[in-house]
């Protein structure tokens, strides 16, 4: 699969999972109930298990509605990009805010990250009890 139909497979797995703008509330504070220091070490935690190309590690952070979206073979879509785009290197920039859609809460998280051959922009979205709620790649 080319990097076009990745990125448009991953936009509709945020867009199912959380249809709440999650770039725009960056801007914003983090929502009453969640720990800036927690939110942050999950978001990193989120990028580690995608680095080692941990399956089964990230798939149990996830919400059922991730479950079902995020699947083993979405997965290993992002994890052949993240081949492409050559050896982790760091984190760079990272902006939290938040939202409430349907009466529940998320915490967003836009991490860049830097790669050998590349920039990602993470945005990973936690509800109330820590667990991964979304995930997009730019």
């Amino acid at each position: 699969m080319n990097k076009t139909s990745l990125c448009r497979v991953l936009t509709i797995v945020l867009l199912a999972v959380l249809s709440l703008g999650a770039l725009g509330g960056c801007a914003a504070k983090l929502p009453e109930g969640f720990d800036e220091a927690e939110v942050r070490a999950a978001a990193e935690n989120v990028i580690d298990l995608l680095n080692q190309r941990d399956s089964e590690g990230l798939t149990a952070l996830m919400t059922e509605e991730m479950k079902a979206v995020l699947t083993d073979d979405i997965q290993a879509q992002i994890f052949a990009l993240l081949d492409e785009s050559g050896e982790f290197q760091e984190i760079g920039d990272l902006k939290m805010g938040g939202n409430t859609q349907n009466g529940i809460t998320y915490a967003a998280v836009a991490v860049k990250a830097k790669y050998a051959n590349r920039e990602i922009t993470y945005t990973i979205s936690f509800d109330i009890d820590m667990k991964l709620a979304g995930l997009y790649l730019q």
